[in-house]
């Protein structure tokens, strides 16, 4: 996405591997009801897994009445043929020590999976983390999500850990999560032009 004076993406078209073209962008506060309805149609056993509870209409409010860029970048994926968000992801930034790590959230719509979505978004993610100076970005993914994996793996983020039993789902069933990362910078480039 190209820069604005005020420090934000301008929107940017992706076309997916179906000849489809969405638009990326940042969410505002006018978006709220859109963001309500991509979520009513994401799965209910993928909705328990994620941070807050997206099905509370009050949750939602919270986040647009809330919008902080410098913390958190939520970018949304619109579709002209849908006419609303067909994806949203997120970089949070993290505070303190680890300020310099920010964790990435992705999610998809159903009719939208397999066809680079995913990807799109995080390779955006990507870039705003890098024109932002952050060192790493991380990422939570269930072992079992193998189509979000290989996204991931694609672009330069490496398991570092497997954590048993670290997610919990409604009816107390347990599964595995992969903590992934991939390093931004690295001071040794940094000294060696302050060297030479």
């Amino acid at each position: 996405m190209n820069r604005s004076p005020g420090d934000r993406p301008q929107p940017k078209e992706c076309v997916l591997n179906n000849g489809e073209v969405v638009t990326l962008r940042f969410l505002t506060g006018e978006d709220e009801e859109a963001v309500r309805a991509f979520f009513h149609d994401i799965p209910d056993h993928e909705v328990e897994g994620f941070r807050e509870q997206v099905p509370d209409p009050r949750t939602v409010s919270r986040w647009i009445r809330r919008l902080d860029y410098d913390r958190v970048t939520p970018l949304a994926a619109w579709s002209a043929q849908r006419a609303g968000i067909v994806g949203l992801a997120s970089l949070n930034r993290m505070v303190g020590a680890y300020r310099h790590v920010a964790e990435v959230y992705v999610v998809v719509g159903t009719d939208y999976r397999k066809l680079g979505l995913g990807s799109s978004l995080i390779k955006e993610l990507v870039e705003i983390a890098t024109l932002r100076g952050l060192y790493f970005l991380k990422a939570k993914v269930l072992t079992e999500n193998q189509l979000a994996l290989r996204a991931f793996r694609q672009l330069g983020f490496e398991v570092k850990a497997t954590l048993e039993d670290y997610f919990m789902t409604m009816d107390g069933k347990t599964k595995d999560v992969a903590l992934m990362l991939k390093r931004l910078r690295f001071h040794m480039e940094e000294d060696f032009f302050y060297v030479f």
